[in-house]
């Protein structure tokens, strides 16, 4: 912070002299370098303190945009690309059990079961990985 003719004017800078903000798309190819995170927030239209979060790795992406403070002399023009994981679920099986564990009736899946029970699924799934005890005679469990 510097005072000037008794108005004092802020000095913004990148982190250090030696680092830059590069800007990235996400297959990895360089976009855009920027001299500090408040010009990069400026151009963009987001917050600085976001490009910050985004550098320091608590936001994976920005705007559809890979962020990272980088050596000004050495910017890579490529980084490994953020590969998006596929979620496949697998239908487990539901039992049905009795107070003496016998099985009353199986279920193809968990959202089959809830509606047939009138349970919320995500319910009957903390049920059936031991979140929630069952509070009445009928309990369920995964079938091998």
């Amino acid at each position: 912070m510097r005072k000037s003719e008794g108005l004092y004017l802020y000095v913004y800078m990148a982190r250090n002299s030696f680092t830059v903000i590069a800007c990235y798309k996400l297959n990895g190819k360089l976009v855009k370098t920027y001299p500090s995170a408040r010009a990069a927030s400026k151009s963009r239209h987001l917050f600085t303190r976001t490009i910050d979060r985004a550098t320091r790795g608590d936001l994976l992406t920005v705007k559809n945009l890979i962020w990272r403070r980088v050596d000004k002399n050495n910017v890579p023009l490529e980084i490994e690309p953020i590969k998006k994981e596929k979620h496949t679920s697998s239908k487990k099986p539901v039992a049905k059990l009795d107070e003496n564990n016998n099985i009353i009736e199986t279920y193809s899946s968990i959202s089959e079961a809830a509606k047939k029970n009138k349970i919320d699924p995500h319910t009957l799934r903390d049920r059936l990985n031991g979140k929630y005890s069952s509070n009445n005679k009928t309990k369920f469990k995964y079938v091998d």
